[in-house]
């Protein structure tokens, strides 16, 4: 049921002579802090100021005011705000205006307002059902309910004239997340690695040429049992059109990473908006394939790289999605592997999961199990096929062992990596297959 909310709406409007700079700081865990410059008009003494203009995710406690001469006294949320939901409820009871499909319009007193209608007319208690509904016309707008939502301050000044106000606060409805796009060179020893900033706005709120900054880290946080959601819809995407022009600068704080973009940028309520974090750069890469025993017959394509200053990028990588692309004989662009790294610090190895091998096959058994007291002895088999034509590869086999365990005997070279891994690297030609046995002891 749609219905058209006709009548007057008288808005209160913010008292304040004129918005100043804005700025925005946005953590990776979907929040953010939000500050802006007010210019106010003020006389001495107590007053009462509405600062409208805020986010329907604001964490109202967060508040942090500051102007000379001025005190906060008190604080109010208000986010009682028009819908139709709340112009019925406030008017139960009260007389309205209700127009039928016909066109005919029919006044009387509101009963209910579920999913129709109930009028107390001059003929009687008349039950209107959705499907005939129109509009709905009110007399005004009722006491209490706003357009958007605000902060009713009680203000102490000492001052009288116009006075610059600083206010920040916390916000849910805003975060940001990296993405790389990497170009993997024709023989996979390495790759360009770009990274955007994926800026999401649900706030309600837009700003125009707002100093960005976004922080990378784990920022502990009391968890809050409950958030107030008003009118939220889908985000409209966009992308910066001068987003290559300048890309953030990175800089340790306090335990995290600090980015700065060094240009004013503007972003609209219900957005998600893309930003250059960082320009291509190339990458050093060492491809592996692994035979993992917890995965079957699949044999994974791992791609290492080291973020190195030497090796690239060397930059701080802050949590997000790899998307890995290749040419193909056509010169065309292919997806050829997606992954998620966590936030990476310099000289930290990265390693993305690129899929799974069309033409490599792993199978492993168990082919003897014996037991003495507390020991146990396994004979493992793995058999591994390379169907490739052309290409030789090496494929490492990777096992996992609990407890006390050491390798007895092994066809192949095995390196205990950590306390639960055992790694064989096996070379294969193309299109050659090779079973390789190897014996672990596991005390109990």
């Amino acid at each position: 049921m749609q219905r058209i909310l006709l009548g007057v709406l008288t808005v209160l409007a913010a008292t304040r002579l004129a918005t100043g700079a804005s700025s925005l700081t946005i953590y990776s865990d979907g929040f953010g802090l939000i500050s802006e410059e007010r210019e106010l008009l003020l006389k001495k003494g107590r007053q009462e100021w509405l600062f409208d203009g805020v986010s329907r995710h604001i964490e109202p406690a967060s508040v942090l005011f500051t102007c000379e001469g001025v005190s906060l006294r008190e604080q109010n949320y208000e986010y009682d705000l028009v819908d139709e939901g709340a112009l019925l409820t406030r008017y139960l009871g009260h007389e309205v205006e209700v127009q039928l499909e016909e066109g005919e319009w029919v006044r009387g007193t509101l009963l209910s307002g579920g999913l129709g209608l109930i009028l107390q007319t001059g003929q009687g208690v008349v039950s209107l059902r959705p499907e005939a509904l129109m509009a709905v016309r009110y007399p005004s707008l009722p006491d209490g309910l706003r357009l958007k939502p605000a902060l009713r301050w009680e203000l102490d000044s000492r001052v009288e004239g116009k006075r610059l106000a600083q206010v920040s606060y916390l916000s849910r409805g805003l975060g940001w997340k990296a993405e790389y796009v990497c170009l993997l060179a024709e023989d996979e020893s390495r790759m360009e690695m770009a990274s955007w900033v994926n800026l999401s706005n649900q706030t309600g709120l837009s700003w125009v040429d707002a100093s960005l900054q976004l922080v990378a880290g784990k920022v502990n946080r009391v968890q809050y049992q409950q958030d107030i959601l008003v009118g939220a819809k889908a985000p409209r995407m966009a992308m910066a059109a001068d987003a290559m022009e300048a890309g953030f600068q990175e800089e340790s704080f306090f335990e995290y990473h600090l980015y700065t973009l060094p240009r004013p940028v503007s972003v609209a309520d219900r957005q998600d908006k893309q930003v250059a974090l960082f320009e291509s750069r190339p990458v050093t890469l060492v491809k592996r394939y692994i035979s993992d025993g917890n995965r079957g017959a699949e044999v994974a394509v791992e791609l290492e790289f080291t973020n190195s200053k030497d090796k690239g990028p060397g930059l701080a990588l802050p949590e997000g999605t790899v998307r890995l692309y290749k040419k193909d004989s056509r010169g065309r662009r292919q997806l050829v592997g997606e992954d998620a790294i966590r936030h990476t610090p310099v000289d930290e190895k990265v390693v993305l999961d690129a899929g799974k091998a069309f033409d490599l096959v792993a199978e492993r058994k168990v082919l003897d199990e014996q037991r003495s007291g507390r020991s146990v002895e396994r004979q493992f088999e793995v058999t591994l096929k390379n169907r490739k034509e052309k290409e030789a590869v090496e494929i490492t086999v990777r096992e996992h062992l609990w407890g006390d365990w050491s390798v007895v005997k092994s066809d192949v070279k095995a390196v205990k990596k950590d306390a639960n891994t055992l790694e064989m690297v096996v070379p294969l030609k193309a299109g050659e297959s090779r079973s390789v046995r190897f014996l672990v002891r596991q005390d109990n």
